[in-house]
């Protein structure tokens, strides 16, 4: 195994750049493989997608001590919906102790030159940290960032965090990434560009205790990481959580609202479960037993029980129930009652490391937004389950009606559900190395205006993006500067090489670019398809090595490039992200960068 990793880390560094013939047609990206197709006569390129629907379960499975329970089988669980066994037709394991991938080790990289491989194992699942100072307290805010800041630093090493900040709005501070470095000074960053401030005095003004404003943060981050596989756990740090949901969610009654149905059924989709973290610690205790004097909230009793390794009054306060009701709802859990922030959060994270994900396909094929609820049960009946125990069944169409036609959010929803690589071309988004590429990413020329038809073509993106009215015509943007990138990829891919001998001695890969502003906000992109011919090496012989340039005009605000490889065939995609400006290079060097 270390050996193989030795291997494929030389040939990745000695791939040489020359540009390769190939056929281009620009698009944005979100247009789809099956619509674009090749440009080649000889080659066409097209892709069937078909929706099955399938529900995807994530089954936390501990002992009596809290412990992980491993080593368990498909055999072992029974999945019920509404009552009715349901036939399992996959089973996985997110084990803690086994990374998901361990790169090989690479010595040091050309400058402006990137490989799409982490620098350290990764491990678990994706999480999400939203640190909410909308409905935090001031005095709570004041002492959140030292433990804050704590946690990051000692994190498990391997899991990859995406940290977002509702303040005035919900913004990425930085994306998907293992790297504790950047983690903290993301945290640290005082600007310009999305931060977190030192106090947020306006929450009020910007929908404290709405659980309208929630319903919409969660819905942005539900699409944000939509098209992302496997589990993701938020933890949503704030001293309030105002979601109007019952902590039993099999009470429909609690359940009216139509944009919080849609909302976790979004999350569902997305394989969200939500670790709500209180940040008021201990104050919040005292709280709760204040109100023990009130007696006994749905049928239950006063007795404490453990939550996160912390006594709590369940049958006290209505906020608790509540807030343990979003935790149940989407397969995470509530954290409260303790001095150690950082603490809670270390609980939170382990708590959704380790899981077990089984699907099915729904035997009621009817799908009219109603609530299906979920029971799993184990062989072993000693063992505590966590799991979503309610989804509901929404049809595509319903999905998409969720947003209002001509708005920002359903143009590029839209977009996002016709093409599968959308999700991996969005600022932020994780690293991808299911297909391995290297490649050296270099300006041409100087800026220059921007062509109509430039303009034409980057008017729709979210940066310049503007809401079309009945029976107006938008006026023509004004030109602005663009800059020329050139993109030279060598693609890496031994499965090509078998795949290039079955089709004839090509493969129709897919290759996107894009630009986004400081804001992350998408600036303009190109989506690129071309019929790469298998090369020979020195010998003659057919090569693993696939070579493409790509050209990106990007407007000068532009902070990051990301850039994605696709196998039109078998769907395996690599990814990567860099941060402008470059690297200042000899002009020699970037003269022949694709020489």
């Amino acid at each position: 195994m270390r050996n193989s990793r030795s291997v494929l880390a030389a040939m990745l560094l000695a791939l040489p750049f020359v540009t390769a013939s190939h056929d281009r047609a620009m698009a944005q990206p979100g247009t789809s493989s099956s619509q674009q197709g090749s440009t080649t006569a000889e080659q066409p390129g097209f892709t069937i997608r078909q929706t099955v629907h399938q529900v995807l379960v994530d089954i936390v499975v501990s002992d009596k001590d809290g412990k992980p329970v491993r080593g368990l089988s498909k055999s072992d669980f029974t999945v019920k919906e509404d009552g009715q066994q349901q036939h399992l037709l996959s089973f996985d394991v997110e084990d803690s102790n086994t990374p998901a991938f361990i790169p090989p080790k690479l010595p040091p990289l050309p400058a402006n030159t990137f490989v799409n491989l982490p620098t350290t194992p990764e491990k678990g699942p994706l999480y999400i940290l939203l640190y909410d100072m909308v409905n935090t307290d001031q005095e709570d805010q004041m002492t959140t960032g030292k433990p804050l800041l704590n946690f990051i630093d000692s994190k498990p090493e391997g899991t990859r965090f995406a940290i977002f900040v509702n303040t005035e709005g919900v913004h990425l501070l930085q994306g998907f990434t293992s790297d504790r470095d950047l983690l903290h000074a993301a945290i640290l960053s005082p600007g310009p560009g999305p931060h977190i401030p030192r106090v947020f005095l306006e929450g009020r003004n910007y929908g404290r205790d709405s659980t309208a404003a929630m319903v919409s943060i969660f819905n942005f981050i539900a699409e944000y990481v939509a098209g992302q596989p496997g589990r993701k756990n938020l933890l949503w740090l704030s001293g309030n959580f105002p979601m109007a949901l019952n902590a039993d969610p099999f009470h429909e009654r609690d359940m009216t609202d139509e944009s919080v149905k849609e909302c976790f059924a979004a999350m569902a989709r997305s394989q969200i479960a939500v670790y709500p973290v209180d940040v008021k610690g201990v104050e919040s205790m005292a709280r709760y037993e204040g109100m023990a004097q009130s007696g006994p909230i749905s049928g239950r009793s006063n007795e404490s029980i453990t939550k996160g390794g912390v006594a709590t009054l369940p049958g006290t306060m209505g906020a608790f129930l509540q807030n343990e009701g979003i935790g149940n709802f989407t397969g995470g859990r509530y954290f409260t009652g303790d001095n150690d922030l950082s603490d809670l959060m270390k609980q939170a994270v382990e708590h959704g490391q380790n899981y077990y994900t089984v699907s099915y396909r729904p035997t009621n094929d009817k799908y009219d937004g109603s609530a299906r609820h979920i029971e799993v049960k184990l062989a072993k009946k000693e063992y505590k389950l966590e799991y979503r125990q309610l989804y509901f069944a929404l049809s595509p169409e319903a999905e998409q009606a969720t947003y209002k036609e001509g708005t920002p959010d359903a143009h590029f929803v839209a977009a996002k559900a016709e093409d599968t690589l959308y999700a991996n071309i969005e600022h932020g988004a994780p690293m991808l190395h299911n297909l391995l590429f290297r490649v050296h990413v270099g300006t041409a020329g100087e800026p220059a205006l921007a062509t109509p038809e430039q303009m034409l073509q980057i008017q729709d993106e979210p940066a310049f993006f503007r809401t079309r009215r009945k029976n107006r015509e938008l006026k023509p943007l004004p030109p602005v500067k663009l800059q020329k990138y050139l993109i030279d990829y060598g693609v890496f891919d031994p499965q090509l090489k078998a795949q290039a001998a079955r089709t004839g001695g090509t493969a129709t890969l897919e290759f996107a670019a894009a630009a986004y502003d400081a804001e992350g906000r998408l600036l303009n992109g190109i989506l690129n398809n071309a019929v790469a011919s298998a090369p020979t090496n020195a010998e003659g012989k057919p090569s693993t090595l696939f070579r493409v340039q790509q050209e990106l005009n990007a407007p000068l605000e532009a902070a990051w490039i990301r850039l994605a490889v696709r196998d039109n065939l078998t769907n395996r995609t690599g990814t990567l992200e860099l941060r402008l400006p470059l690297k200042p290079e000899p002009a020699a060097v970037a003269a022949n960068a694709g020489n």
